[in-house]
């Protein structure tokens, strides 16, 4: 193998070739979207937290945890990406980075998948069966209870499977999360199908679909909703959700081809799932502040004007440098 080329290797057992021109298209791409979306997470979770009215609707806590939880893939997982298509090999080359980058990589990363599944579902509740949250009992059982479980679900599964599995940990720095996670060398093949189907597969297309239905419910029912005092919410509400839906849309290829392979043609999509599909699935990651930030008319003039301004400054902080230079 080329040292030139990086080896991408996954749960279903792709082993791909990344060129090195490819290698540096993907790094450039991710160099100059990653500190864009840290920009918009920092912004969104500050102004939804420090604003009372925001951070106490209940649309808003499961955006509030997923803003949270991919604010932690956006600074670690993506960076330690970053290093890995730049250098080809991972640094630093330690037990630690490469266990830390496995769990972020799937026990944080699928959270964001569960609580935005989660939360597909109580946008049906909130705006159709809005009695179901009426009263604090109501609230802790269809609100509190499910956001909790969701949240903590992923993390506690995958800090035993990535640090506790009494399994070899066979290091290698050469490859994507250093070879990992080592669990996949020895899970029962029901777990490996229980992981695939219930963490990945089931929670993005019903995503999607209860996103579209959402809007398809809304339409058929809009007179009746248009005489509700929450009108002006629910389709608010609504429309951050078609957003963040869409943006769950490009997990679906990956999906897709995952779903043929295990249907008995091993070698489908073999070319394409590794190195394009694959890094498709932190383009929710990278969107999802920027689909909030869209439905929200006054924080998204206040990003504007914030994201202006640190512009700005920074061109007045690189300018003398370069004047010096000359």
């Amino acid at each position: 193998m080329s040292q030139n080329s990086t080896p991408i290797a996954n749960n279903n057992g792709i082993q791909v070739i990344d060129p090195p021109l490819l290698r540096t298209i993907k790094f450039s791409l991710f160099a100059v979207a990653v500190p864009i979306s840290m920009s918009c997470y920092l912004f969104i979770i500050y102004q939804m937290l420090s604003h009372r009215a925001l951070r106490g609707g209940l649309h808003n806590h499961a955006i509030i945890v997923n803003l949270c939880f991919n604010l932690v893939v956006v600074m670690v997982d993506l960076p330690f990406i970053l290093s890995y298509l730049h250098l080809a090999h991972v640094i630093p080359a330690t037990e630690a980075h490469c266990l830390a980058w496995q769990f972020v990589d799937y026990g944080v990363w699928f959270t964001d998948v569960f609580v935005t599944f989660w939360a597909s579902i109580e946008r049906h509740i909130l705006i159709f069966h809005s009695n179901m949250t009426n009263t604090a009992k109501k609230r802790l059982f269809f609100h509190w209870i499910p956001l909790v479980f969701f949240s903590l679900y992923a993390p506690t599964i995958y800090t035993y499977l990535v640090f506790f599995y009494p399994t070899p940990h066979n290091y290698d720095f050469t490859q994507y999360l250093c070879g990992g996670p080592y669990y996949y060398n020895d899970i029962a093949p029901w777990l490996l199908w229980y992981e695939t189907i219930v963490h990945f597969t089931m929670p993005n297309i019903l995503i999607v679909v209860l996103g579209f239905a959402l809007v398809i419910r809304v339409v058929v029912q809009k007179q009746k909703l248009c005489q509700s005092a929450g009108w002006r919410q629910y389709r608010r509400t609504t429309k951050q959700f078609v957003f963040i839906s869409l943006v769950y849309i490009c997990n679906l290829p990956y999906i897709i081809v995952t779903i043929v392979r295990w249907s008995g043609y091993p070698d489908f999509g073999l070319n394409v799932q590794g190195p394009y599909f694959f890094y498709m699935l932190y383009i929710p990651t990278l969107f999802f502040p920027f689909a909030v930030l869209v439905t929200m008319p006054n924080l998204r003039e206040k990003f504007s004007r914030y994201f202006h301004q640190s512009t700005i400054l920074q061109m007045n902080i690189i300018a003398p440098t370069n004047n010096d230079a000359r």
